[in-house]
Parts: C-alpha cells; sequence; structure tokens
C-alpha cells in the first residue's frame, strides 16, 4: 500500500489518528541527525522514569544474555549498541499509547501477549536467517499488529463485528476488515508508522507481512523482513490459543516455501520462543500460563516427530533410502555444500582424531569480497547464482579427504585433515587464484568475483576446541580484508614473552566498561593497570618504577581532558602508545586533531577480537 495514495481513505474511516508520543517524537528527532549523539539519547530516554526502567529490565533480562548488571541507559548503549536500545525505547513508548483503553470490547492484555510474542518470534527467526536484522525485527514484531487497537477504537461497535465473524467462520481477521470496512490492519499499520516518521523498510514490512506475496517491489531489507514478520505473525497464532497442530503444520509449509529449513528448525524454534516468553512476561507484569505453553511445546514436538516419521516411511520403499536420507541430511539447499551444523559436526570429529594420532589438521574461513555490490548491481537471483558457481568450483578442487561447507552467507568453511599449515596455505592460494580468473555468465552478464581467505592450524602441543580454531581462522581472515582483501592470511601466534611483559593502562568512568575491558586483556595474557578517573591515571602515570607499554582511554573523563592525560603520557612515558575509545561519532575538527595525537581509535561497543587485534597491532607498529 502507498500510504500517501490512501491518506484521504484512511483519514475518513479511521478519524483521529494517534500522535507520537513525545519521547518517541524526541528520539526520532535525534536519529534523524547525520550523526547521532548516542549521550542525548540516551538522556531523552533516562528522563523518562518507567520506560528507561522497563528498558533496564529488559536489557538484564536471560533474553540478552549479559553477564554484567547494566545500570543506566548509556551503559546499555555501549553494550548493546545505539540501535538495539533505541528500538527498545521505541517499541515500548509506541505500545504505552495503547494502555488502558476502553472503549471497545478489544483484548488489550491478549494484544500484548501476542506483540510481545511476535517480537521474540522475529528476533529468533532473524538471527537463524539475517542477523544483521535482529533488533530491527524485534521492534517490527512488536509494532507488526499495531492497527488492531487503531481500528479497535477508531470504530469500536463495528470492530466487535469483525471479532464475532472471525470467530465463527474460518476467514482471516485481515480478510474479515477489508470486507467489512474496505482496508486492514496492516494497512492501518503501515500507514501510521509512515505518519510518525518511521523508514519504509520498516513501514512497508508492517503493511504486508500476513500477505507477503502482495509486494511488487522492493529492496532485499524488505523482503526480508516482511518474510520475518510473516512467519513470527504464524507463531503468533500458534502461542494464542488457535488449534497448534493446524498452526505448526502451517508454519513447517513457510518455512519450506522460503528455503530456511536448513537453518530453522520449528520444533526447537517454539522452545526458544517459549523460554523468551518465560523471560520477558514478567518485565510487562504479564502472567504466564504455564500449562498452556507445555501444551503448545508437546504438540510441536508430536508433530515434528510425526513429520519425520512420515518422510521416512515415504523413503524406505525405495532402495537404499536410508542412505540416501543421511546423505541429504546437512546440505545447504541451495549450494549442495555441507551446512553449518554438519561442518561444525565433522570439525568436532577431524579436532578429535588428530589430537588422538597426534596428526596436522588445518581450516579455512573464506569469504566473497563485496558480495553486496554483486546483489546491488547485479540482482539477488544473480548473487545465488554466483554463490553456486563459486561453491561448484570450490569443490572440484579439493581433495576427496578435504570437506568445505557453506558456513553462512557468503563465507565457506574448508576443513583440511593431515595438513600442515604450508601446505594449507599453498591450497587457500589456489583456490583464491582460480576465483580471481573465473567468469561467471548470468543472463549473458559477466560476474567477476575474488575472495579473501583465512587460515588456522590445529597445533599438536596447544589445546584449542572448535570454537577456538574457528576464531584464529576468522581473526586471520579478518587481516586479509583488512590488508585489501582477495588475498590468503593465515593466523600467526602471539608472542607469549611479548605478552606477559606487556602493560596497559585501562582509564574509563564508568565502572562495568573498565572491568570487562581489563579482564578481556588479561584473557590475552597482558598485565593491566585501571584507572576510573582522570586523577587515578595521573596518579598511576606519575608513578616511578611502572613501565607502561599501551594507554586505552575513554575519550570523555568527567574529573580531566583528554590533552590534559596526553600530555602526561608524553611526560611521564614518551614511547607509550595511545588508542581511544568512544561510544560517540568522532568527525568533527577537534575530534580530528585528538585523533592524530594518538595510535588509534576503538569505537565502543566492541568484542574480544577486535580489542586483541587493535592492542596487537598497535604494540607491534
Amino acid at each position: 500500500m502507498n500510504p500517501q495514495m490512501d491518506l484521504k481513505d484512511i483519514s475518513k474511516k479511521i478519524g483521529r489518528l494517534p500522535t507520537l508520543p513525545g519521547v518517541a517524537m524526541k528520539i526520532l528527532r535525534a536519529m534523524g541527525r547525520d550523526t547521532p549523539d548516542i549521550r542525548e539519547i540516551s538522556e531523552i530516554i533516562s528522563l523518562d522514569a518507567p520506560l528507561s526502567a522497563k528498558v533496564l529490565k529488559m536489557v538484564n533480562s536471560p533474553f540478552y544474555g549479559l553477564s554484567n548488571k547494566i545500570t543506566s541507559v548509556h551503559q546499555a548503549m555501549v553494550y548493546l549498541g545505539l540501535n538495539t536500545v533505541k528500538n527498545l525505547a521505541l517499541s515500548f513508548s509506541l505500545l504505552r499509547t495503547f494502555e488502558h483503553k476502553n472503549k471497545s470490547s478489544f483484548d488489550y492484555v491478549q494484544f500484548s501477549k501476542d506483540s510481545l510474542v511476535g517480537a521474540i518470534a522475529a528476533k529468533l527467526i532473524a538471527e537463524k536467517t539475517n542477523r544483521q536484522h535482529g533488533e530491527n525485527a524485534f521492534f517490527l514484531g512488536l509494532l507488526q499488529n499495531i492497527g488492531l487497537p487503531i481500528m479497535a477504537e477508531s470504530m469500536p461497535v463495528q470492530y466487535e463485528e469483525v471479532i464475532m465473524k472471525t470467530k465463527s467462520n474460518s476467514a482471516s481477521l485481515h480478510e474479515v476488515e477489508s470486507q467489512l470496512f474496505g482496508l486492514n490492519h496492516m494497512e492501518v499499520g503501515e500507514y501510521v508508522t509512515h505518519a510518525w516518521g518511521l523508514p519504509a523498510k520498516l513501514t512497508v514490512p508492517i503493511g504486508a507481512h500476513h500477505i507477503p506475496g502482495r509486494l511488487t517491489s522492493g529492496s532485499d531489507d524488505i523482503e526480508s523482513l516482511t518474510k520475518t514478520l510473516h512467519l513470527s505473525s504464524l507463531y503468533i497464532i500458534l502461542f494464542n490459543g488457535s488449534d497448534p497442530k493446524v498452526n505448526y503444520a502451517e508454519i513447517e509449509n513457510c518455512i519450506r516455501a522460503y528455503g530456511l529449513n536448513s537453518v530453522i528448525n520449528n520444533s526447537a524454534t517454539v522452545k526458544e520462543i517459549t523460554e523468551g516468553i518465560k523471560n520477558l512476561f514478567p518485565i510487562f507484569e504479564i502472567k504466564i500460563d504455564e500449562k498452556k505453553y507445555i501444551d503448545i511445546i508437546e504438540a510441536a514436538r508430536y508433530e515434528s516427530e510425526k513429520l519425520s516419521s512420515d518422510l521416512l516411511n515415504q523413503v524406505q520403499s525405495q532402495s537404499e533410502c536410508l542412505d540416501q536420507l543421511k546423505q541429504k541430511v546437512g546440505l545447504d539447499s541451495m549450494t549442495q555444500l555441507y551446512n553449518h551444523d554438519r561442518f561444525m559436526e565433522i570439525l568436532h570429529q577431524e579436532i578429535s582424531r588428530a589430537t588422538r594420532y597426534k596428526t596436522p589438521l588445518s581450516i579455512i574461513i573464506a569469504d566473497v569480497d563485496h558480495f553486496k555490490s554483486v546483489n546491488d548491481f547485479f540482482g539477488h537471483q544473480a548473487g545465488d547464482h554466483a554463490l553456486k558457481c563459486v561453491s561448484s568450483h570450490l569443490k572440484k578442487l579439493l581433495r576427496d579427504s578435504d570437506h568445505i561447507a557453506r558456513y553462512g552467507g557468503e563465507e565457506f568453511g574448508i576443513i583440511l585433515p593431515m595438513t600442515p599449515l604450508k601446505e594449507a596455505i599453498q591450497a587457500a592460494e589456489r583456490l583464491r587464484k582460480a576465483i580471481e580468473s573465473e567468469k561467471i555468465i548470468y543472463r549473458e552478464k559477466s560476474i567477476s568475483v575474488t575472495m579473501s581467505f583465512g587460515i588456522a592450524l590445529l597445533e599438536n602441543n596447544r589445546k584449542v576446541d572448535v570454537e577456538g580454531l574457528i576464531k584464529m581462522a576468522d581473526e586471520a581472515l579478518y587481516d586479509a580484508k583488512n590488508t585489501g582483501r582477495n588475498k590468503c592470511c593465515h593466523y600467526k601466534l602471539q608472542n607469549p614473552e611479548k605478552t606477559q611483559t606487556s602493560t596497559v593502562l585501562v582509564i574509563d568512568d564508568e565502572e562495568v566498561v573498565l572491568v570487562t575491558v581489563t579482564k578481556m586483556l588479561e584473557r590475552l595474557g597482558y598485565a593491566v593497570l585501571a584507572a576510573k578517573s582522570g586523577q587515578e591515571a595521573a596518579d598511576l602515570l606519575h608513578q616511578k618504577g611502572i613501565k607502561i607499554d599501551m594507554v586505552i582511554m575513554d575519550m570523555v573523563m568527567p574529573d580531566t581532558s583528554p590533552d590534559k592525560i596526553l600530555n602526561d603520557i608524553r611526560d611521564m612515558h614518551s614511547e607509550s602508545k595511545v588508542v581511544l575509545t568512544s561510544g560517540y561519532n568522532l568527525s568533527s575538527r577537534g575530534n580530528e586533531n585528538l585523533l592524530k595525537k594518538t595510535n588509534g581509535f576503538l569505537q565502543k561497543p566492541y568484542q574480544l577480537a577486535e580489542l586483541s587485534r587493535i592492542v596487537k597491532a598497535t604494540l607491534n607498529n
């Protein structure tokens, strides 16, 4: 639906539309600036005490799994990112608009339950299919049916007829709405969120989430989010008391139709949603009907087993059917390579074998360079075709004893048993050159791609698990990407002696950040000094007998300026390297001058791997 086109019709039928809450308006205004200020947005949220309390309860819940308790909105933004916290605040603020409404018989309690289930389901689905959409998916999942209370409040008497007709026949809610009013809650939701100033990539999925096939155009992001919302809406139906058997089968069909059966296990997702309900419902003071959800899980398990049994019965009538079934399990549907789960399973086995027999084992994590540009320039179908060609070419060039999988998106994982590092590097270089010279033809258009390769070796004298080995290959891949792409890099062991003798001073006024970064650096083997104020930092810098190799300092300290600390460092420890950290955007002229006096910048929030890379690079430079 085009909101502008139907403005008059919707306004005529719905009447006065709800205005955007003041706090939400301020957040959107702040986000609309070229360089959103993280402190400004955190202050906007913090000034609304009930809203900030709900946000903090949410981020401290098991749903996000943070190890440290978050005590402020600003801390939440540092750890989870600006977009995550912004979306949570907007979600809760917008839904609060409809609290305590009673003009109609509309069930607001059930609406709140359904909204949370939709948000949980959408986030879980997005994390399995397109991780970058995770927090937008939560936001949209929560607001996907926002048109329902608007219609119920605008025409309370007429809407009771909608509810009665939906209960008495098999037609869906949006179908009955369209029959009676000539519009439905999806169209109302899209129009209202558009009027509030939300971007099209968020409003359009709301307007099509029950019938994604109505989309005639739109970006890959819009299409992906619409499918995510569609699936989440089916889980809402599953959890709100309708026949679980019927809805479970419908969800299974939808997952297969979208080609997501390799990444979404329906039965497991039902359990994950239930766990999310247990974590989040209490935050919103919603009672949990545990028996009801246990019944839903049991029904899902029964249906899953039944579907599996039916499939097995079908293939058992054919010769060697069981072997064929086993062969198909663990394959990526598009490339016909192993999928991520099967890759991890094989890697576990090969690590055990290599450790037991003390034989070399190498792995490669490879990534297609600038793959988004291929999709943007040639189209999504061309991108899929390119991935299939790359997959086929890589597989042909490997030994029968090697294992290759589509690790995720445009990433590939390769396991090379009985292969020392030198031979693994040679193999990766052979693959890189082959892909570079390969011309992929799609609809008479030539597509050229390159790949970057990260290589890691399992050494017999080091205890490394699956995750550790993959992390090593990931770090090597990062180096390849960061130093020009279309190249092969291998993981280089850190010099233990250098690590032990290097002392890092961490300066940050936020205790949670200070403690976390200190622990990270200690895990990496560095000696760490910590200062939570400018005065503490000055005392340490002027203390005799201490050699400080590197300083990691927050750009904003309440009791001093970065220039003063830098002057102390240059006076007392002239050879020390300095890295600035901040959650702020550093594009101003003053900040650029400040950065020239330092050795680097680390944007908050950051992970252990990113911290490790910048510390090693800075100390070794």
